[in-house]
């Protein structure tokens, strides 16, 4: 098994970006649905995420008979587990209560933060029910109002994807939540997305114009866009993650595999150690080359 740098981990980072107390940005590993159903291989990605520093992992949380289209349910997919209807295979893939019991557990365990996606209303209760610092809120329900006003029901912050929106309605969701903790994400729904079309400027524009903190959610194949993003003032990175970009599933190509993921956190941690403080000062170390120099 690969040694992994793991990263000393700091408290509170998650509530610290409403504080602006610290210069750090909270780190998601977004292992979505990647898991393929599988509560072991969720738990290895858990473990090294964990390994490499990332602050949080993340799923997706669904139920299917609210999500999945009527015209898509019949739809034959080829899986590996066998032929079966597009409904069936996302009933598959979902995890049980018992099984986010374990995740909860397992992570709780480890030291590491998880949260999940919800896709719809009685999705958002579920993950109501445990002691996460956030819910993510997708890109597309973003202009799902009856999704939107039972976020209010939500006593937690929110991280809301803005993937497929503008600030038209980006403002009708402020609108209806204008008493939440809410970080918002620049992000692009294009999957994989272009370099051309990341748009890490609308991180800065975001900032401005909400004065809340922002992030970026990345489905770039490259480790070093959400590092970018950090440098360009992201609070928050998320970033699809997998063991192997050959697996099967919807996302995994778009993910990055654990070498891409520790080149994506060291780029992270080096920038934000590189920041230093802003006073301009003759540091000791100085002194001493400074003494080896005089006289030539």
């Amino acid at each position: 098994m690969t040694e992994y740098i793991n990263y000393k981990k700091e408290k509170n980072y998650f509530n610290n970006i409403f504080k602006n107390s610290n210069d750090k940005s909270y780190n998601i590993a977004e292992i979505g649905i990647n898991h393929n159903g599988d509560l072991e291989l969720a738990k290895e990605l858990i473990k090294i995420s964990y390994n490499i520093g990332f602050d949080c992992v993340k799923f997706q949380k669904r139920v299917p008979e609210l999500c999945v289209p009527q015209d898509k349910r019949n739809e034959i997919r080829i899986t590996p587990w066998g032929e079966m209807t597009y409904f069936q295979y996302k009933k598959k893939i979902e995890f049980s209560k018992s099984d986010y019991d374990e995740i909860d557990i397992y992570c709780k365990e480890l030291g590491v933060d998880w949260s999940a996606s919800a896709w719809d209303i009685e999705s958002l209760k579920f993950l109501n029910q445990y002691d996460i610092p956030f819910i993510k809120v997708p890109s597309d329900k973003c202009t799902d109002i009856n999704f939107i006003k039972a976020l209010k029901e939500v006593k937690i912050p929110l991280i809301i994807s803005t993937g497929g929106t503008d600030f038209n309605q980006i403002e009708k969701i402020f609108d209806i939540l204008d008493d939440n903790k809410i970080i918002l994400l620049q992000c692009t729904s294009i999957y994989p997305c272009p370099t051309e079309k990341i748009n890490l400027k609308v991180i800065n524009a975001l900032k401005d114009k909400y004065k809340l903190p922002v992030g970026f959610s990345s489905h770039h194949t490259s480790p070093l866009i959400p590092a970018m993003s950090v440098a360009y003032g992201a609070k928050v990175t998320e970033v699809h993650v997998t063991l192997d970009r050959a697996m099967w599933g919807t996302d995994q190509a778009m993910s990055l595999e654990p070498r891409g993921m520790q080149v994506m956190i060291s780029a992270i941690k080096n920038f934000e150690l590189a920041l230093g403080v802003d006073s301009k000062e003759i540091l000791e170390d100085e002194k001493s080359t400074l003494k080896r120099t005089v006289g030539r």
